[in-house]
């Protein structure tokens, strides 16, 4: 299978959020929803699985649109993969 190139979409309040999790395979021609399921937790770690395994070289294209700010970022794969806990990742998009 090709690599995978991710984007992210967050939403919602730093409490109460959603991440909505997208991938392409066409060097970002189009994006599919990728079909984690569970708690965001849960969602999280199991991104964090597939993009070791079949994510791409590119950082991470990360859409921010929550009440505190809306905003792009780009994080390398290394810093996603050093922040395990979900919730630490939402105060990391908010520096």
């Amino acid at each position: 299978m090709a690599k995978k190139m991710f984007k992210l979409f967050v939403t919602g309040e730093p409490d109460n959020f959603n991440i909505e999790y997208k991938f392409s395979i066409t060097f970002g021609a189009s994006y599919n929803t990728c079909t984690y399921e569970g708690n965001e937790q849960e969602r999280y770690t199991k991104f964090c699985d597939d993009l070791k395994e079949n994510g791409d070289i590119q950082p991470i294209n990360i859409k921010v649109n929550m009440t505190t700010q809306s905003t792009g970022r780009v994080l390398p794969k290394k810093d996603i993969f050093e922040i395990t806990d979900v919730n630490e990742f939402i105060k990391r998009l908010a520096r």
